[in-house]
């Protein structure tokens, strides 16, 4: 990989642009993707113009032959989720350590800009969440943008994919547009594996929109931008290594499935306004359901409701929910994370990145018994 290789791949996409217009983009995404991996080894500016340069002109070739229909397939975001969040961090569960560091990263430079600039503290790249499924990342992004009052936008990959070459990027490039328009803005990337998978996993295809992302993420920094970005995966090991670079989301934290205290919570808010009988214990419900993520306790519950509901019916009166409704789903509901462990401990140790995952190895052991 070097600016040899780039010229030549530049200067065959000019060869072939007329009559092969997709081979010539994807000659110039390749290219660009050389000068950013040139810029961010060497440190030097110009190979960043360059790769920005090259994704410019990859949106124009061939665009004399797009149709209309064609142009109607970018991004819309009307369906992509752009709103000031109503909720907090007192809506959340637990995970008070998960708070602060998002208060020190994310929110305090919101709200006090002049503090990070005295003491010389770059402000800017993102967070990267991950753990178990179910156990409350997305809700987390969002209680985040409503404690920083900003704009938060909600992102899948599915948002930004598309068909036609080169509209994945121009996409990418537009929302990270529309949320300078509507500063201060988080931008959250959920299920940001399928987004931001690693280069050399991904096909020819996907490799332009990783560079993409890079490009953008890498512009927040050299200007004055009240952006910053959040990411949550369940498979942290798929995310290119390049976008877990300080700078970008070079601060992970490992959202966990919640203990005692945050499972007593989340199940006394589900079964608030339901009617559940003056027995039900929710300190015991919560000492029996370890291990279980957030999803699972609202299984659980949604469970013994309906066990009210299928004896309501069948009798002809209506009863409330009792303790036993709740143990009989225990007897063969088990909790979803106990799987998820298994994968990740394997998956993390053969990505060469324990350090990276350190909290998740030593919460995985915990969970399946094994001895550190």
């Amino acid at each position: 990989m070097n600016e040899s290789h780039a010229n030549k791949l530049e200067q065959e996409a000019q060869r072939v642009a007329s009559r092969n217009p997709t081979q010539a983009q994807a000659l110039m995404l390749e290219a660009a993707e050389i000068y950013l991996r040139l810029a961010e080894m060497t440190g030097q500016e110009k190979y960043m113009v360059k790769a920005q340069q090259l994704y410019q002109d990859s949106e124009g070739v061939g665009k004399t032959k797009v149709t209309m229909q064609d142009e109607q397939a970018s991004v819309d975001f009307n369906k992509i989720i752009a709103k000031k969040p109503s909720i907090s961090f007192k809506d959340i569960a637990g995970l008070q350590e998960l708070k602060q560091k998002i208060r020190l990263k994310i929110i305090e430079p919101f709200r006090r800009p002049d503090v990070y600039a005295h003491f010389g503290k770059k402000v800017g790249g993102g967070i990267l969440m991950y753990g178990p499924p179910g156990c409350g990342k997305s809700l987390i992004a969002e209680a985040t943008a409503g404690e920083a009052q900003a704009t938060f936008f909600s992102v899948k990959a599915s948002d930004l994919k598309s068909k036609f070459v080169g509209e994945t990027e121009r996409n990418i490039a537009a929302l990270f547009d529309e949320a300078r328009k509507r500063a201060p803005s988080i931008i959250f990337f959920d299920e940001f594996e399928a987004l931001g998978e690693a280069r050399n996993d991904a096909h020819s295809v996907n490799k332009g929109m990783i560079s993409q992302l890079l490009t953008e993420i890498d512009g927040m920094g050299s200007k004055n931008q009240q952006i910053l970005l959040l990411a949550a995966t369940n498979e942290p090991w798929m995310v290119d290594l390049a976008l877990k670079r300080d700078g970008r989301f070079g601060t992970t934290l490992f959202v966990p499935h919640p203990d005692v205290v945050a499972r007593e919570e989340l199940i006394k808010l589900q079964v608030a306004d339901r009617p559940m009988d003056k027995g039900i214990s929710t300190k015991k419900l919560a000492l029996l359901t370890q291990n279980y993520s957030g999803a699972d306790l609202k299984g659980l519950v949604d469970g013994a409701v309906e066990l009210a509901i299928e004896e309501s019916l069948a009798s002809g009166q209506l009863r409330n929910v009792v303790m036993n409704d709740f143990l009989k789903i225990l007897k063969r509901k088990r909790p979803t994370t106990i799987a998820w462990y298994k994968q990740a401990l394997k998956k993390a140790t053969a990505s060469g990145e324990s350090e990276m995952f350190s909290e998740l190895i030593e919460a995985g052991s915990k969970v399946l018994g094994i001895a550190g």
